[in-house]
């Protein structure tokens, strides 16, 4: 009972502090414009910028128009020489030697063929693995849906044996987003995922009543009888080999002889899952698996974006507000602008990060202010942020990332997150009482998909503000004549109100890990 008293008491004081911290000052909100955000999106979503693929020339001038204008409102470069860059590698994998796969099954060996029974994937660790395997159905820890391929089993150590895609991916009733894939379906998730398990190894099968298919997949041109126009490998980001394992993609030869020795099979399996969501993960008694895998690497350097503004009393701690500033680049021809996604959410850093500027008094805590390259690889810019920060992780206090807030209904904004910190709810609510958009909380199945989520796994409480989909995502149709400048200018006052508050409150704000 006693814990009961002090847990509401405790929240009554931080409530308490929330409320003495809502004098926003009145220069801060009123530099945040629907013009400078509509300036802002019109320069990084022309055709002059090209999409601003990662990496590429356009997305380097996107940078330094950001730069600029950081420099412009005399926010505080990241190093000595008056730099606003977080230089990181993006690598384009092509075939080494030595490639090679063997199965002991009960003690018996087998050897297998490359191209025809396995097939390195592109964000394999360089190096060798051997060590027993463990099934575990899709490799989804989905807390949010009820559903965790890792519950009740020890991969550590392990090679982990994952099927491509996600429960129920032809069901329209799916928890996992109906028939839509959601990002636990990606293969650079369910290989982080096995990572942080502590898995060794990865060996990544279609599902067998899906099409498993006689050969793996192959997206390597050596392999290749004829490589498809234009085609290339997918890039990955340059990580140390100790935070990578050993993946493969494999093919029914080598599924079979997996399963050989169980009483079940993968298809059996699968449709268990598929049933009642029931994980089927298991240990394949017998089964010991040996990987090698060689890549060589073509670097590709870009860079996040990076400004801050120094706090006073509390300086040593760090509210981050952030957004992507890259796309898709160009497809046959067509310029993929993204207005929406995410020149908007960049437009809206900058606008914020002017605001603090303007501002006659400084924040108790810094304010960190980040435009990332690369989300749409795969949060690179994000990933590499968090394991490689400027600004201490575990001194960030909260993160707040804008991903499209542009679009759809002129008044409603969707807020995801919230349940890594009902403080950060709190504020934003209370913020929200002089702005007075509408808070839709209903969409929490995106909340790994965009740059505020490794600052999650780093313990840090978040909060992701989007206007939702719509017809025209990663299309070459978001253009500037479909955004809502006023829209945006709200959300921006509403972000800026909220950092403002976390930023001078007494307390940073809890972390509760979403279970």
């Amino acid at each position: 009972m006693k814990k009961v008293y002090l847990f509401v008491f405790a929240s009554l004081i931080f409530a308490t502090c929330i409320s003495a911290q809502t004098v926003i000052p009145p220069e801060g909100i009123e530099s945040i414009t629907a013009q400078e955000m509509y300036d802002h999106v019109a320069f990084l979503a022309s055709d002059e910028m090209q999409g601003r693929d990662t990496p590429s020339p356009e997305l380097n001038k996107a940078a330094e128009y950001i730069a600029a204008d950081f420099n412009q409102n005399g926010l505080l470069p990241i190093s000595e020489n008056g730099s606003y860059f977080q230089p990181f590698n993006t690598q384009r994998m092509k075939l080494d030697t030595p490639n090679t796969l063997s199965v002991s099954i009960n003690g018996e060996e087998i050897d297998f063929r490359i191209k025809n029974d396995f097939v390195p994937l592109h964000l394999s660790g360089n190096k060798a693995a051997e060590a027993p395997l463990t099934f575990v159905g899709y490799g989804i820890e989905a807390p949010e849906y009820g559903y965790n391929d890792y519950a009740n089993i020890d991969v550590k150590g392990k090679i982990v044996l994952v099927l491509s895609n996600e429960p129920q991916q032809k069901d329209s009733t799916s928890v996992f987003d109906g028939v839509k894939n959601t990002d636990y379906s990606k293969l650079y998730v369910k290989v982080e995922t096995a990572i942080q398990h502590g898995a060794v190894g990865l060996l990544y099968i279609r599902n067998p009543n899906n099409n498993i298919g006689r050969r793996p997949p192959n997206k390597w041109p050596s392999l290749m009888r004829t490589k498809p126009e234009n085609y290339k490998v997918p890039l990955t980001l340059e990580q140390p080999q100790d935070q990578k394992l050993v993946a493969m993609a494999i093919g029914k030869k080598v599924a079979d002889t997996l399963m050989g020795g169980s009483n079940t099979t993968l298809s059996d399996l699968q449709t268990l899952i598929d049933n009642d969501l029931t994980p089927q993960s298991r240990e394949l008694s017998g089964v010991t698996v040996k990987m090698n895998v060689s890549l060589a690497a073509e670097i590709l350097p870009t860079q996040n974006v990076v400004c801050y503004i120094q706090g006073t009393d509390l300086k040593d701690e760090f509210v981050v507000i952030g957004a992507h500033y890259d796309h898709v680049g160009v497809n046959n021809g067509e310029v993929y602008n993204g207005a929406d996604d995410n020149a908007s959410g960049s437009a809206g850093v900058m606008e914020i990060a002017e605001a603090f500027a303007s501002c006659g008094q400084k924040p108790r805590r810094s304010v960190v202010f980040i435009t990332f390259a690369g989300e749409e690889k795969g949060l690179f810019g994000s990933r590499f942020y968090a394991d490689n920060p400027v600004f201490s992780t575990q001194n960030t206090v909260a993160m707040l990332n804008m991903d499209m807030i542009s679009r759809n209904d002129s008044n409603e904004v969707a807020i995801i997150g919230w349940r890594t910190s009902e403080d950060l709810k709190i504020i934003n609510e209370k913020q929200n009482e002089a702005i007075e958009m509408k808070l839709a909380y209903d969409q929490e199945r995106y909340f790994r998909q965009s740059d505020h989520y490794p600052f999650y796994t780093k313990n840090i409480p978040v909060l992701f503000y989007n206007t939702k989909n719509h017809e025209d995502l990663h299309k070459p149709t978001d253009d500037i004549e479909k955004i809502i400048p006023e829209k945006m200018a709200k959300i921006g006052k509403l972000v800026f109100s909220t950092a403002w508050n976390i930023a001078n409150a007494d307390t940073r704000p809890t972390f509760t890990p979403i279970k």
